[in-house]
């Protein structure tokens, strides 16, 4: 039997090799594989929060084989920060013969949908969602915005398809612009007829978001009186055009002592308005608070802190005060008086202010209000210029708590904490310099992360700085090999994480 059994072979064998046919293992036959032959991608408006959903393309999901797409339940998921709109019911249409299932999708919940194939194909063919009636999204939050991510099969299978195929990516975009900003306050205290430090006002949408795709549109500033100030007027281009929602000032002056806000407007938007800033008389220099150098205290985060005689309370949250607005909020978080801890008014000015509880998730530790930086009196000695400033120094006016650091020959304003620490800089290496000098030296664009900083947000993903972008660590290992260490990490907010631009995964 074994005899005949080789005979056999070698009767299909050998004509086989003399025609030069090479017989291949059943392994290296295709595999069955499906394809999602056009992507459901979409940017998502953050107006669509409190407005109208968005309709995503139709996706495709293509056969290779007869049989790829298999009977049983697809279920689909969104992305983080985006949620279905269960009023738009989107059509699923098939082709190829056999293939066949429900004919529209089926709402799991608010952010699962699903279809059901009852027969599968005899030749192959696809199955199409939404060419008909979309699939509708929102966002679920107007800010801070949604990081980019995939639609994605969740559950059942199909040949092929794994958990990270993609079947549309959706990425949440600022609105329409609503508003108008200061992005970079002015200083706070200045000399008449003097320049004030460059500043810039920010497009946004209704919910805070920098407008970034809007250009070219008039921002114009006035004056507007505080108390019994008399009212003076500006000098220098008091109107300028934005670039990717930003209007950036500089070289404005005003010519009355007093108080006064500077007043943004731009046709059809609402009006923005700066801090206070108060003018004395040339050469008068502002008042500076005397106080040591200070060193920045980390605080423990949830802890309740008020200021001596003050009676406004505030919830630590990584160094930066969110006040209680009313006794309300403050007793529906769960909060008792007997553990509020009293701080000096020297720790609460190292301090930045965020938003009140209650607005936005209760990790959110961006700063509204920067912290003053009061530095010991300035030298006697001639301040530096920019000339012989060393790369990375860090310099600031007297009255003013905008720090400037130097790059490639210009200054940048450090617009946060953790950027600042970033840099790895010490409050006791900051140089004063006087408002003249500033005007005399080129500012640039705000300071970012240097490259090869790691970052967190809220979330477990670390990321790392590259080129202004941040890329996300794919494990221990690529940690490691970088020689990256998580001892170095900054712990930063969900909304200053998210204006960083996402550049990919690092792996």
């Amino acid at each position: 039997m074994r005899k005949t059994t080789i005979k056999l072979a070698l009767a299909v064998l050998l004509p086989a090799l003399a025609l030069g046919i090479i017989l291949s293992p059943m392994s290296a036959m295709p595999a069955i594989a499906a394809t999602v032959s056009s992507a459901g991608n979409a940017s998502v408006s953050s107006d669509s929060y409190s407005g109208s959903s968005v309709a995503l393309p139709p996706f495709v999901l293509t056969e290779t084989q007869p049989g790829d797409i298999p009977q049983g339940t697809l279920t689909w998921a969104l992305p983080a920060g985006f949620l279905l709109d269960s009023a738009s019911v989107a059509n699923v249409s098939y082709a190829g013969t056999g293939l066949n299932g429900s004919s529209t999708v089926s709402f799991v919940d608010s952010t699962h949908f699903s279809i059901t194939i009852s027969s599968t194909s005899t030749s192959a063919g696809s199955l199409t969602v939404g060419s008909m009636a979309p699939l509708k999204v929102k966002v679920s939050a107007g800010a801070p915005l949604a990081a980019a991510g995939n639609i994605s099969l969740s559950a059942g299978t199909a040949g092929g398809i794994t958990a990270t195929t993609s079947f549309g990516t959706l990425t949440q975009v600022p609105g329409a612009a609503n508003k108008l900003s200061f992005a970079l306050q002015p200083q706070g205290n200045a000399i008449i007829n003097s320049a004030l430090n460059s500043f810039q006002v920010s497009v946004q949408d209704q919910f805070g978001n920098t407008v970034t795709g809007d250009n070219g549109r008039a921002v114009s500033i006035a004056p507007i009186i505080v108390g019994s100030s008399t009212l003076g007027t500006l000098s220098g281009s008091a109107t300028v055009s934005d670039t990717a929602g930003i209007a950036a000032f500089s070289g404005i002056s005003y010519n009355q002592t007093g108080t006064i806000q500077l007043r943004a407007d731009a046709f059809g938007l609402t009006s923005g308005y700066s801090n206070n800033i108060v003018f004395t008389a040339s050469g008068t220099p502002p008042v500076i608070p005397p106080c040591p150098i200070p060193t920045i205290r980390l605080l423990k985060n949830g802890i309740l802190v008020k200021v001596a005689g003050s009676s406004t309370v505030y919830m630590v949250v990584n160094n930066t005060l969110r006040p209680f607005s009313t006794p309300a909020i403050f007793h529906a978080k769960g909060k008792k008086f007997r553990n509020i801890v009293v701080i000096s008014q020297s720790l609460f000015n190292q301090l930045s202010i965020g938003r009140p509880v209650g607005e936005g998730r209760d990790d959110d530790d961006s700063a509204i209000t920067l912290p003053f930086i009061c530095l010991a009196p300035a030298s006697t000695s001639t301040p530096p210029s920019l000339s012989n400033l060393p790369e990375g120094s860090v310099v600031k006016v007297p009255g003013d708590p905008t720090i400037y650091i130097v790059q490639n020959g210009q200054l940048h304003a450090i617009p946060s904490l953790s950027i600042f620490q970033a840099w790895r800089k010490n409050l006791s290496e900051v140089k004063e310099i006087s408002q003249t000098q500033l005007q005399a030296m080129a500012v640039g664009q705000l300071a970012n992360y240097p490259d090869g900083t790691l970052i967190q947000g809220s979330g477990q993903t670390v990321y790392v700085i590259k080129e202004g972008k941040k890329f996300g660590i794919a494990g221990m290992n690529v940690l490691i090999r970088n020689g990256w260490s998580l001892q170095n990490l900054i712990r930063v907010s969900e909304q200053e994480k998210e204006k960083i631009e996402h550049g990919g995964v690092e792996d």
